[in-house]
């Protein structure tokens, strides 16, 4: 919510500045909610909200027991730059910083809300204009295009909402204690919804510096906060970043923020955490607004800035590898875990070729095989082979995309032995830190 303005009228209200943050808590009417929804973005929130039985259960409330919502529901939590005090238990909110003012909890209750309006306003339309509504930004768009209808009706409802607003106490110390506080509190109240860590830390800035080293293009498909839109999750990112980040020194790195190589497999939950204390560590990053902080480490940096390539790697490696294999060995596609694509035989019977042409993990590039990745999860973390980490900085020794397609099925005629010797058993290639090894050995003896 940067740069916005919103003044809400309470039914109920009490004013806490005795403490580190000044508070309002109270029951807002409904043409407050209705203002506040007009301005409302869910930035400021770690997680954004979908329709799902959470929200279908608020919209029943909201219509069978309206005058029970605001003992039914814990409401929203607001934070605002500045508050206002007005007359008639009124006050002016302003919202500057969309990194921490806005919404910090209650995005589902907001957006039940906005549906429940939308549905009262539209009447017979409401099931037709609101069917395909599953996230905030398309409840927005259709809450815009019929703000007049909203108007007409919103005397109508006669519901509460529980709203709390904390803001900064006015001096520079009170706007420090309420940057300083913000996330922390915004944590606080998630954990309820057992928000998750990348949730925490993309929230925090962590994740900021993989999100600016990647296309735009791919950007866009990143799951960066739960329920976000976005096919990948971002702890497939994270994971990856690992590759480049194992080539900095252990001296150089806090106490735990490290993982092994079977980990960008089968423990991304590890990679995450070893990467959110990475980020958090000051020495690698310094703080700006609260517990916002800024990648600083010019080696991190580097490390992380390569996240550009690797997921183009990924997608190459994962459409060579069967070429490779075959050339090798024939009969890739006669792995049970493999699913083979035949223009020819995809409407036929033959449940051995797929019905629609696979697609590549992260840029949706086609290919003819479909098959699990902890087969080439070797092969990713052996392009560490090929970077080396000089004067401070993680940098390619050579051009990867070549490299691949010059070598693998070279070292594809001594690695598809290890597979068959495990029976063809995708994850126990993935889980097997020998193979790992070996990989990395064989690219580092093509260079």
């Amino acid at each position: 919510m940067k740069n916005q303005r919103v003044i809400v009228r309470f039914d109920d209200v009490c004013v806490r500045s005795k403490y580190e943050l000044g508070c309002i808590i109270g029951t807002a009417t409904v043409d407050s909610m209705v203002r506040l929804i007009d301005v409302a973005d869910l930035n400021a929130n770690p997680r954004k909200p979908k329709v799902g039985a959470v929200t279908t259960d608020i919209q029943e409330s909201l219509e069978e027991t309206p005058t029970l919502f605001h003992f039914k529901s814990k409401g929203i939590l607001l934070a605002a730059g500045n508050s206002k005090e007005l007359d008639r238990n009124r006050f002016e909110l302003s919202f500057n910083d969309d990194d921490i003012e806005g919404v910090l909890d209650g995005g589902h209750n907001l957006l039940a809300i906005g549906l429940h309006i939308l549905r009262k306003a539209l009447g017979d339309d409401a099931d037709k204009d609101l069917r395909g509504i599953k996230k905030w930004e398309s409840m927005i768009e259709v809450w815009k295009f019929k703000r007049n209808k909203i108007e007409a009706i919103r005397g109508e409802l006669k519901f509460l909402t529980p709203l709390e607003v904390i803001f900064p106490r006015n001096n520079d110390e009170g706007r420090d204690d309420f940057e300083n506080a913000v996330l922390d509190v915004a944590g606080a109240r998630n954990n309820n919804a057992q928000l998750n860590d990348e949730a925490k830390a993309n929230k925090a800035g962590y994740y900021d510096s993989i999100r600016s080293s990647i296309t735009e293009s791919l950007r866009n498909q990143i799951e960066w906060k739960t329920n976000d839109e976005g096919r990948i999750k971002v702890r497939d990112l994270v994971a990856l970043s690992w590759i480049p980040l194992s080539l900095i020194p252990k001296n150089e790195l806090p106490e735990g923020a490290e993982v092994s190589p079977v980990s960008i497999y089968n423990s991304k939950a590890v990679c995450v955490s070893a990467f959110n204390k990475l980020m958090e560590d000051d020495t690698i990053s310094k703080r700006t607004k609260g517990d916002m902080r800024d990648l600083t480490h010019q080696g991190v940096k580097s490390a992380i800035a390569l996240m550009k390539d690797i997921p183009r790697l990924y997608d190459l490696i994962y459409k060579e590898f069967p070429n490779a294999y075959n050339a090798a060995s024939p009969r890739f596609g006669g792995i049970s875990c493999v699913g083979k694509w035949d223009e020819t035989k995809a409407k036929s019977k033959d449940k051995g070729y797929l019905a629609r042409q696979p697609l590549t993990k992260f840029y949706r590039e086609p290919c003819n095989f479909d098959y699990p990745d902890g087969f080439i999860m070797p092969i990713l973390w052996a392009l560490r082979a090929l970077m080396e980490y000089k004067d401070g900085q993680v940098q390619w020794k050579t051009d990867a995309a070549k490299f691949i397609k010059k070598n693998l099925r070279e070292t594809m005629k001594v690695f598809h032995g290890l597979i068959q010797a495990i029976n063809y058993d995708p994850q126990k290639v993935g889980k097997t830190g020998a193979y790992y090894a070996f990989a990395e050995n064989d690219f580092k003896s093509r260079l």
